[in-house]
């Protein structure tokens, strides 16, 4: 019989992580099993009708008008079969659904297909007669891949919406030299996060690839692949949120102070951090002396783009190779301050004068815009607070943020 609490994962996973509207809400995983054998194929189902919404077909015909109505999440199919064989089954099905696993049966004498089969597009394989306890294995890390699979596609089509819908707003405003700075601005918030969402992206693959060449178990590289994807989320959610800051542009006057529980503004900052610290193999140290229970006054859009700024700044100032960062949180007496040091190239005194001055950059070559320090500035003094720096040329360099403690407890 099939673990209740290891099909759990599954089920929590569907209803929990739904934050794009996409991601549909399921009670049970769907499973498609297409064999012509009446004896493995009402097995399988019995197996997994505790846990899964299960349908069977005899024929792969059959088989995929139940995939064009019901989108399952996993298909176990028989690679012999009369008519058209599961091979190029196969083949049809992954026109109709390149995201779904499917889990090929063999039979003796035909591993070699089964083989085969993997090559062209099958996620594993089945030797019958098969063992119930790997068949609950195999089938469980599939219906998690599929998932993955899923909502990567999601994320890919979001960038693609995102940068369509940045390129209509750009064609379509006639005063857009109006509005060159806050342009610029724009388009430099918005690099960070997207800048994220590929290094994500790259991590996700990588672990999506593990989880295909090996038969790692659910707790493993699955959990890591579902926090890079909820990086990537939060960072297409920022990047909507820049956008329609930029389209009320004229319309609001100053920030908007909201009291708010500080670790919640830092958090989806700080997992944003990581995410670009594992990319560039950076040694990250975080320090966030705060109790979770403070609140502080600031605009919950434009403070975290203080902290990201900050610490995007110190990463394109880092070395090849052996840079690290340290972020550390703290109130001293009546402001909050945060600090970020690296071990980057630093500045000459000649540099650091200008280094609050729009389109001053020192890292031209990796791109940058010079307009990180000026923004962060603008956004601490609107908040009444101030910014100060020590830097060595060739050792590093040490912000140090503020803004005035105004906190309340719970």
């Amino acid at each position: 019989m099939i673990s209740k609490l290891t099909w759990s994962v599954f089920l929590m996973d569907a209803v929990s992580d739904a934050d794009l509207q996409e991601t549909e809400q399921v009670s049970f995983p769907v499973v498609l099993i297409i064999d012509d054998e009446m004896g493995p194929r009402e097995s399988m189902r019995m197996l997994l009708k505790p846990v899964c919404t299960v349908f069977c077909a005899a024929g792969v015909r059959e088989g995929i008008a139940i995939l064009k109505r019901e989108t399952p999440d996993c298909v176990i199919m028989d690679i012999r079969m009369p008519g058209m064989d599961g091979i190029e089954g196969l083949k049809l099905l992954r026109s109709l659904d390149p995201d779904v696993s499917v889990i090929m049966l063999t039979g003796y004498g035909t591993l070699e297909t089964a083989r085969e089969a993997i090559r062209l597009g099958a996620n594993d394989y089945l030797k019958k007669p098969f063992d119930a306890v790997e068949m609950e294995k195999i089938v469980g890390e599939n219906i998690r891949r599929t998932e993955l699979a899923r909502r990567k596609r999601i994320v890919q089509r979001h960038l693609r919406d995102l940068n369509q819908t940045l390129l209509d707003e750009v064609g379509q405003n006639r005063e857009l030299a109006a509005l060159g700075q806050a342009s610029r601005e724009l388009a430099h918030d918005l690099q960070n996060p997207l800048t994220i969402v590929m290094g994500s992206v790259n991590l996700l693959s990588y672990e999506l690839k593990k989880l295909e060449e090996s038969g790692l178990v659910i707790s493993g590289p699955g959990e890591q692949a579902t926090d890079y994807l909820q990086v990537i989320e939060n960072s297409l959610i920022r990047c909507r949120e820049l956008l329609q800051a930029w389209r009320n542009l004229g319309q609001e006057s100053g920030i908007q102070l909201e009291n708010l529980h500080l670790h919640r503004i830092l958090k989806p900052v700080m997992s944003e951090v990581r995410a670009m610290a594992m990319d560039r193999m950076v040694l990250l140290n975080e320090d966030i002396r705060i109790p979770t229970s403070q609140r502080v006054l600031v605009d919950p859009l434009q403070f975290p783009r203080v902290v990201f700024n900050l610490v995007s700044n110190a990463f394109e100032s880092l070395p090849e190779h052996g840079g690290w960062i340290r972020v550390e949180v703290e109130v001293q007496g009546d402001r909050l301050w945060i600090q970020v040091q690296d071990n980057g190239c630093g500045m000459t005194e000649e540099e650091a004068k200008h280094a609050f001055h729009a389109s001053f950059t020192t890292k031209q070559e990796q791109g940058g815009s010079g307009l990180g320090l000026t923004i962060t500035r603008r956004i601490l003094e609107q908040h009444g607070g101030g910014i100060e720096f020590e830097t060595l040329p060739g050792k590093g360099s040490t912000f140090k943020a503020w803004i005035p403690a105004v906190m309340v407890g719970e």
